[in-house]
């Protein structure tokens, strides 16, 4: 049964065309017929970046993975999917639970561990150029404030815009005026949002007012002529409908009222979720959250079967942050080490260049060439015997106008094509991560998708498999007071890997960590 594939695209405002969206589901179309895939979908996100959340076609294809209705989402390249390896990683891990991988149509990423580790690379590169690329929009952007340009979005009520710039429009500014002017007399925002639609007044897209629609006019700032972007402030650009002090007074009494924006509780990620595995029953470990009498809230993994069932498995609990900062230390050390990064960074790039194949539009433009440039030879070759006429030339001058087309396609073909990666890239990504300063669980986490491929927890060692050699691990000695167990463990000699054929090998390194390596 072949398998089942959707094709994502989107295209940026600012640097792409319709034709942009066009391009990418034709590569998507060629490779899902070459790899034998169905296309089941289509999702797509026009005049959208991939550095936001904000892309309704993305985020219903996330939700429809839940439906175990395809087995793939295809795009044209990576950068399609998210700019950001955060957020790459963390869809990514959505779809994975839903049986569902990413593939790229421009670059060939096997499954396996050394694949994990060049899509970082390719993502991280992306990455950069979206925050190069958001920098030439900031700097587009300020210089449009600073003369007083509109610069796009949804234009508020109470403005029109004109010549790209804003302009208050009478009618609407007066009513916005009394509705600064009523609540900041006391009245309470239903009512006057009753008083709006029983007049029959609609927003700016005809839809009746509401609570909500409401509290954004109090919040916005524009409406007091203060235009804030990147930090900056700007008077000049939109004129102001109420002054200053109605607008924050406006403002203070919202503080105070129901309306009053809620902060958001911040969550404690695991970041070893779907990599961490119990060296004695081979089970997940899963994340869990538990509460002492005195009401502290500990984080910590537990073995699945153990959580099912206490008589399955006597792995104890690790404290979630102690066992993830020593995996994280390892890897700085055995991965990270200079002479690492350089063998690593020349295997990456070996792997991945001898993986570039031509494209099947670009291998028959050049035979094409190649034909045309025969025949070219073949007429020259007879004007060199002086067998010339009229029509010869004629012949002549029609095959070279025909060569000059086809290289001229050749080129934009060629531009099309996965570029090889540069050992000096490779290895760049790979030492900004080991000089790198990991402050958040979200920086973290980019790092262990990046290259930790498996972790195998037992009771006094923990080996730690990594994308750059993943049948050699990393051992890591431990003990009860560095790791902070809940629960006393019943210590048990290690002997799950030992039939996977490893053995210790000559690396080394401080804290007990030692290498192992395959017969």
């Amino acid at each position: 049964m072949k398998k089942r594939t959707v094709i994502y695209a989107r295209f940026s405002s600012h640097t792409q065309t319709e034709q942009s969206i066009e391009g990418q589901l034709r590569e998507c179309y060629d490779y899902a017929k070459r790899q034998d895939l169905t296309v089941v979908g289509e999702y797509i996100d026009r005049e959208l970046t991939g550095t936001t959340d904000k892309r309704p076609q993305f985020l219903k294809m996330i939700e429809d993975s839940k439906k175990k209705t395809f087995d793939y989402v295809l795009v044209y390249q990576l950068d399609r999917f998210a700019r950001n390896r955060y957020d790459s990683a963390n869809y990514k891990a959505k779809l994975k639970k839903n049986g569902v991988r990413v593939l790229s149509a421009k670059e060939n990423i096997t499954e396996d561990a050394s694949g994990i580790l060049i899509e970082g690379v390719l993502e991280s590169m992306a990455e950069y150029y979206s925050a190069e690329l958001s920098q030439k929009v900031k700097r587009g952007i300020k210089e449009s404030l600073t003369k007083g340009y509109f610069i796009g979005g949804n234009c508020l009520f109470g403005y029109d815009i004109v010549d790209k710039h804003w302009a208050v429009n009478p009618t609407e500014a007066e009513i916005v005026r009394d509705m600064f002017a009523r609540y900041k007399s006391g009245e309470k925002a239903k009512s006057i949002v009753d008083r709006l639609n029983a007049q029959g007044i609609r927003n700016k897209s005809g839809a009746a007012f509401t609570v909500n629609s409401f509290a954004k006019i109090i919040r916005n700032s524009k409406y007091a002529g203060i235009v804030i972007n990147n930090g900056e402030t700007y008077e000049n650009v939109v004129p102001a409908i109420v002054d200053k002090d109605t607008y924050e007074t406006c403002n203070r009494i919202m503080d105070n009222q129901r309306h009053k924006q809620k902060t958001v509780q911040e969550h404690s990620e695991y970041v070893l979720s779907g990599k961490l595995f119990c060296g004695y029953c081979g089970t997940l470990m899963t994340a869990e959250d538990g509460t002492s009498h005195t009401g502290k809230i500990y984080h910590y993994y537990k073995c699945f079967n153990r959580k099912k069932n206490k008589d399955q498995c006597n792995k104890s609990n690790i404290t979630k942050e102690k066992l993830e900062n020593l995996v994280f230390e390892a890897t700085i050390e055995y991965v990270l080490k200079p002479q690492a990064i350089d063998k690593i960074a020349s295997a990456v790039v070996e792997k991945f260049n001898s993986s570039i194949t031509k494209s099947d539009s670009l291998a028959l433009l050049e035979k094409e060439q190649q034909q045309v440039q025969k025949s070219i030879n073949g007429f020259l070759n007879a004007i060199a015997e002086g067998v010339v006429t009229k029509s010869t030339k004629e012949r002549l001058l029609a095959l070279e106008q025909q060569n000059d087309i086809l290289e001229e396609k050749i080129a934009l073909e060629k531009a099309r094509q996965v570029q090889p990666l540069q050992y000096e890239t490779v290895k760049a990504f790979l030492t900004y991560f080991a000089r790198k300063k990991y402050q958040n669980d979200e920086e973290k986490n980019e790092f262990f998708n990046s290259f930790i491929y498996r972790v195998v927890l037992f009771d006094d060692c923990v080996y730690i498999f990594y994308n750059t050699s993943p049948d050699a691990p990393t051992k890591v000695k431990l003990d009860k007071d560095e790791l902070d167990e809940l629960k006393s463990p019943e210590h048990r000699k290690s002997t799950r890997l030992q039939p996977l054929g490893f053995k210790l090998g000559a690396n080394g390194g401080g804290r007990g960590i030692r290498t192992l390596a395959p017969d």
